[in-house]
């Protein structure tokens, strides 16, 4: 099932043949390319996938100085009330692009263990999830084993929403997660048929950061 713009697999949002992806993608999987001009592309990713995944989030009107006078624009609606948590190291520059577009928005950096999710004490560093929509970032999604152990933490808090933005996911893991999470809206840039190994130059946390 297609939608203008975008390819539609609920509860999976992927961009994958999109031409401005397959340029993106192409940029991010060169090994000529500096650790920076990486982190750069990720932040481009973050911000595309800002602006699709905001079709799950109300827009409200204010008054915009324009150079006729004084217009009605529009904003996220109370933004403030929008939790950003994200995964690092590897989504660092990812998150930081949705950061530029939800720039009101409490950001937190967090660091699950797989299987077992966010730590008592990491846990009790966060605002409370109740009621508020929660943006989970990641730049690369595997197995989910350490992303589905975060949404069942949060899901215990009884969030108004949660949405789960990545750069890249297995093909083989779309179906668990369209069976697991019918729910949840996943924004993800591209479904790769390669398998993520995830060691040495391959870690995306070792390309981002020149640490192979």
């Amino acid at each position: 099932m297609k939608e203008i713009g975008r390819i539609k697999t609920m509860p999976i949002y992927h961009y994958t043949e999109k031409n401005a992806t397959q340029l993106l993608a192409t940029k991010s999987r060169r090994i000529d390319i500096s650790p920076y001009e990486l982190s750069q592309i990720h932040m481009e990713i973050g911000k595309f996938i800002s602006y699709e995944l905001i079709n799950e989030i109300d827009l409200e009107e204010y008054e915009i100085n324009h150079p006729q006078g004084i217009k009605i624009g529009k904003r996220i609606s109370n933004e403030k009330s929008i939790i950003i948590l994200t995964f690092m190291r590897a989504g660092v520059y990812f998150g930081e692009g949705i950061r530029s577009i939800f720039q009101n928005a409490p950001f937190y950096f967090i660091t699950p263990e797989r299987g077992i999710g966010l730590s008592d004490i990491e846990l009790s560093k966060l605002p409370s999830f109740r009621d508020k929509i929660v943006i989970l970032v990641d730049s690369v999604i595997n197995t989910g084993g350490t992303m589905f152990a975060v949404i069942e933490q949060i899901k215990e808090q009884n969030p108004k929403k949660i949405l789960v933005a990545c750069s890249v996911i297995p093909d083989t893991t779309v179906d668990i997660i369209s069976e697991k999470y019918p729910e949840i809206f996943f924004y993800i840039f591209r479904v790769s048929t390669n398998k993520y190994v995830g060691k040495g130059k391959t870690d995306t946390g070792n390309r981002l950061f020149g640490t192979f």
